[in-house]
């Protein structure tokens, strides 16, 4: 494989990675700001249950419990994403400055043809499970 060649596929590769990282983000943002919205609604329609001052103190207890748990979810799940893509962006870059003779030029069209950028980050964000009682 040329240099040009591998110059051009090392352009492409990193587009579609910048591309599914900042959509797999967008989704993930989205997520948790509907997630945001759901543990709002729950806790606001069990406001009108309290009937005294340490029943409110727990709920807000476990409201601020049941926020942090998923803002750490969210931030582990971004923590993956990026990480993820700069694997990837390390090994589009090493397979397109690798030196050129004969043996290497030979494996890199094979891992190139093998095990082309991967289509969509893996990491997801864990949706929090934490309810109250």
């Amino acid at each position: 494989m040329s240099i040009l060649k591998r110059q051009t596929t090392l352009g492409k590769s990193l587009y579609e990675i910048n591309t599914n990282t900042v959509k797999e983000l967008v989704s993930l943002q989205r997520d948790n700001v509907q997630q945001y919205f759901d543990v709002n609604k729950d806790f606001g329609s069990r406001i009108s249950e309290i009937k005294g001052v340490t029943g409110f103190v727990n709920l807000q207890k476990e409201y601020n419990q049941t926020l942090w748990n998923n803002a750490k979810g969210a931030v582990v799940a971004q923590n993956e994403i990026v990480k993820d893509a700069f694997i990837e962006t390390q090994d589009a870059v090493k397979l397109a400055f690798v030196p050129v003779t004969e043996s290497t030029e030979a494996a890199s069209e094979e891992v190139a043809e093998e095990a082309p950028v991967k289509a969509k980050p893996k990491a997801k964000a864990k949706k929090s499970t934490a309810k109250a009682a």
